[in-house]
């Protein structure tokens, strides 16, 4: 499997999961890949490949890949309590889609900038070549 082809499972099972598309704030047009828009309606999901490194080799060739992915969850810096509890709601949605996609969490870091808040989750998951 290709990180391609990952990243459209990704973005499907985002997009099919009809809770989080209810938290998000433009439904499944606040899920973006690679870069959000500088007008970004708050909260919304940020996907992007991180890295794609070989993992198992043999007979000259890559057997087996290991595939990061980066997923920032924004929110605004100047939310409410009601928005903070969404915000959380949708991080733990972004977790349990990723792991029913077979991928481990490697950390989560938080981050803040220019008004927005984020969670910057990163996901890995070992996949044949």
């Amino acid at each position: 499997m290709e990180t391609y082809e990952l990243e459209e499972q990704i973005f499907s099972a985002l997009t099919a999961d009809d809770r989080l598309i209810e938290l998000l704030a433009n439904g499944a047009k606040s899920i973006f890949h690679y870069v959000a828009p500088s007008t970004l309606k708050y909260p919304a999901i940020v996907y992007s490949p991180i890295s794609d490194v070989p993992a198992l080799s043999g007979d000259n060739r890559e057997l087996a890949h290991r595939v990061t992915i980066r997923i920032h969850v924004i929110t605004s810096t100047n939310n409410t309590k009601a928005d903070q509890e969404k915000f959380r709601e949708v991080c733990g949605r972004v977790k349990i889609i990723m792991t029913n996609l077979g991928f481990a969490r490697r950390q989560t870091l938080p981050f803040v900038e220019d008004g927005s808040a984020m969670l910057i989750f990163d996901f890995v998951k070992g996949v044949t070549s």
